[in-house]
């Protein structure tokens, strides 16, 4: 199920630590909930978070990987 879709704000690069805080266009704000890697730089990406077996998931254009997140 889509809880969330649209661009996020500004420059994304990629999945970093559970510091990592990604923000949508009309302020939905998600936090990094597990420790992944990832570098990816795009310059406010199409992006959603699913839920999924009970957790959270953000996915983004261009990624072929995705990172579970938190409500921030």
């Amino acid at each position: 199920m889509v809880v969330a879709e649209g661009q996020l704000k500004g420059s994304f690069k990629g999945f970093k630590n559970r510091d990592t805080i990604f923000e949508f266009y009309g302020g939905r704000k998600w936090r990094q909930a597990e420790y992944k890697y990832h570098y990816h730089y795009a310059y406010m990406p199409r992006a959603n978070v699913i839920q999924e077996n009970g957790c959270y998931v953000l996915r983004v254009d261009g990624m072929n990987d995705a990172v579970e997140v938190h409500p921030a």
